[in-house]
């Protein structure tokens, strides 16, 4: 499964969850500071838990742009060096 499709299951569950949390709190037959209380509790847990998710998909994000930039830099090179007017070689990725 690649990093995009994996990044997004788990965003969709993250999401999944959180509706589903907040439904179940507004439905569940409570005191309204006790739901206020959970509803606080179950924020502040599902903060924690995407904040990795978010950073992770930034390190990766970052990553690729970094690559990005020295794939550019080097055909930017590449097309100094070579002779005026004469085609690139091509070779294999």
């Amino acid at each position: 499964m690649s990093e995009n499709n994996r990044g997004s299951m788990v965003g969709g569950f993250l999401l999944g969850a959180a509706i589903g949390a907040g439904l179940a709190l507004i439905f569940a037959p409570m005191a309204g500071s006790e739901t206020r209380r959970r509803i606080g509790a179950t924020a502040r847990k599902l903060k924690s838990g995407t904040q990795g998710q978010v950073d992770h998909m930034m390190d990766t994000l970052k990553q690729g742009a970094e690559d990005v930039g020295s794939a550019i830099n080097a055909g930017k090179e590449a097309y100094r060096r070579s002779p005026s007017g004469a085609p690139l070689e091509k070779t294999p990725v």
